[in-house]
């Protein structure tokens, strides 16, 4: 079931605090398409951050809500374009 998704300019970056049931998991895919890299960071418990190439290939994480609000955020590295999409579903139990 879908939770939220978008699509962000690269310069722009994702910035974005679903609101999350606690302990259940998710599933996240963010895709950058363009070129370059990106920085994925999700503040969890245990936080994620992640170097993407900006070739189109999703990443695909999954997570578990250790707060009612997780925030989720990219960055663009120094001369990197294109656009950043992401897609946000509750796991299957």
């Amino acid at each position: 079931m879908l939770v939220e998704a978008g699509l962000e300019r690269v310069s722009d970056g994702l910035h974005t605090e679903p609101e999350l049931t606690r302990g259940r998991s998710y599933k996240l895919a963010v895709a950058c398409a363009g070129k370059g890299k990106i920085t994925l960071s999700i503040a969890l418990k245990d936080p994620i951050r992640r170097t993407m190439e900006c070739d189109g290939v999703p990443l695909r994480q999954r997570l578990t809500a250790s707060a009612a609000k997780v925030r989720i955020d990219t960055e663009g590295m120094p001369g990197s374009t294109g656009m950043v999409a992401w897609r946000l579903d509750k796991a299957d139990k």
